[in-house]
This record gives C-alpha cells, structure tokens and sequence, in this order.
C-alpha cells in the first residue's frame, strides 16, 4: 500500500495563514474591546468599580490621582514605591460656591477641598 503525496510547502503556507487570520482576529477584538471601554469581569468593573478622575503628574515617577470609588472621592499620591492616602472625602460634598455638585469642578479645587488648604 502507498501512502498518498503531500505537498508540505501548500500545507505550511495553509497553516501559517490560518494561523495569522486567527492573530489577526484576535488583535481585532483586543482592539475594539479597548477601544469601546468594555472592562472585564471582576471586582474593578460596574458601578461601584473605582474610576480616576484626575491626574497631577509631579514629577518622572511621582502623581497625585483622584480616584472615585463608592461615593467617595481619593486623593492618592502615588510614587514607585508605593500608594499614599492624602484625603478621603464624600463624592458630591458641598463646594466652595455653596452648591452640591455631582463631581469636582476642577484638579485644584479638589486638592484645595481634600488637603483643607485654602491658600491660592
């Protein structure tokens, strides 16, 4: 009995299409995914799920962020090294106007409101 002819160079060149038309889909939904803000499963999606709202850079590795998680607004400075707690105030406090707002009017505001600092 003889064994039927196979061309391996069709073959491989089969394959290796195969297998970039699969990287390529695969690149594809990575994409949109990122691209459409869909977040996985897992503690840090849905509502509640923390959210930055605002960064300071300070310097190469150095920033202060403002970080919204479960109603609350974090002001965090953040190094190589580590995470630091600066503030932690209630999300939607009454501002400097005297009006509730939903969220900060800007960076400076928050810092100034979080640190208790109300030099300008």
């Amino acid at each position: 009995m003889q064994l039927p002819v196979v061309d391996s160079g069709a073959t491989l060149l089969t394959t290796l299409g195969y297998l970039c038309l699969m990287l390529g889909v695969m690149f594809l939904a990575y994409y949109l995914l990122k691209r459409l803000g869909i977040q996985g499963w897992g503690a840090h999606g849905g509502k509640d799920g923390p959210r930055l709202i605002s960064r300071l850079a300070l310097g190469a590795r150095q920033s202060v962020a403002v970080v919204r998680f479960r109603d609350r607004d974090l002001l965090l400075g953040v190094t190589e090294d580590r995470v630091s707690l600066l503030a932690d105030v209630e999300a939607g406090e009454v501002g400097e106007d005297g009006a509730r707002a939903s969220g900060p009017k800007s960076f400076a505001a928050l810092l100034r409101k979080g640190t208790g600092g109300d030099e300008k």
